[in-house]
This record gives structure tokens, C-alpha cells and sequence, in this order.
């Protein structure tokens, strides 16, 4: 079975036409390099110097890359095709810097309104952080209106804790 990034990478190459990308959660580069695979033009963010550092070890120029928080991305691009939340924190970085419920409820509410095809949203639930976003993400999501969006979820039944992915289709 993939796991939950593999699980996004392979939806994402489903999409056809992707002219603009926004990886909201920049992180180690991974979901950045999967979107200059299918987009002329990629956007990434990112509060850490550490996870600039890293994904410009693995893109180079590819993509803007972006020292702000994605709370800003609005600043940067109008509208996009698809869009990467990977919450949480940066992977083998300091677990301490996390994903804000606030900061990713404004932030998410605006991506909505500015996305044309598709946001995915892992979710890390192992961490408390994690467990109120993803609370307050099932709701926000779960209440968007029907005939402008398709919403679905990919998760393991049987494994506690696990992150699961959210897909936001505007039909």
C-alpha cells in the first residue's frame, strides 16, 4: 500500500493542464519536486531556513522558493491548479515548530477560494497540534458546499494515530 506522499504524488499526476502549483508546506522538497513534474510553475513555502536549504539541495531553481508562511501565499500568486498541505513539522528538524491551528484555518479558508482544481492536505494526527487541526479541518471540509466541491479522504482503519490525506476537488 503507499504511503500518505506517495498516495498525493500519484493522485496529482492525474490532473491534466496544472499551470500553477503551490506547495503550502515546503518541508524537505519532496512535494515540491513532485509538482514541477506536473506544473509549468511552482511555488513553495516555508517558515524554516533549514527547509529552504534542504529543497534547494533537491530542486535548485525549479521553483520559487519562499521564506514566508503560507499564510502569505496570496502575496505571491492569485490563483493556482493545485495545492500541497503536508502539516505538522519538518521532518528531522525541530519538533517543536509545528503547523498553528490559526495560521492553517486562515490559510486553508483562502486557499479554497483562490484554487481552480485541487488541494490535498495530509494530516498528522500523532501529535496534539496535529489532532486539533485535523479536527478543525474534518469540519471545515466536511461543510463545503456540494455542488462546487468534491471532497474525499485516504487513511489507514487500522492504524492509530496515522496521518491521513484530504482531497479537495472544485468540480
Amino acid at each position: 500500500m503507499l504511503s500518505m506522499v506517495e498516495y498525493v504524488h500519484e493522485r496529482m499526476h492525474t490532473y491534466d493542464n496544472l499551470e500553477i502549483g503551490v506547495d503550502f508546506t515546503m518541508g524537505n522538497g519532496h512535494d515540491t519536486k513532485s509538482l514541477i513534474e506536473c506544473c509549468k510553475e511552482v511555488y513553495s513555502f516555508d517558515i524554516q531556513e533549514e527547509a529552504l536549504k534542504r529543497t534547494k539541495e533537491l530542486v535548485g531553481d525549479q521553483a520559487h522558493l519562499i521564506r514566508d508562511s503560507h499564510e502569505n501565499f496570496d502575496h505571491y500568486v492569485d490563483a493556482f491548479d493545485i495545492g500541497i498541505f503536508n502539516l505538522g513539522y519538518l521532518p528531522e528538524g525541530d519538533h517543536n515548530i509545528t503547523t498553528t491551528l490559526d495560521v492553517t484555518q486562515r490559510t486553508l479558508i483562502k486557499a479554497v477560494e483562490h484554487m481552480k482544481k485541487v488541494i490535498f492536505i495530509t494530516c498528522y494526527i500523532g501529535h496534539p497540534q496535529g489532532k486539533e487541526e485535523a479536527l478543525w479541518i474534518d469540519n471545515y471540509v466536511s461543510d463545503l458546499d456540494t455542488h462546487t466541491y468534491n471532497v474525499s479522504s485516504f487513511k489507514m482503519m487500522n492504524k492509530k494515530n496515522a496521518p491521513y490525506v484530504i482531497e479537495i476537488e472544485r468540480k
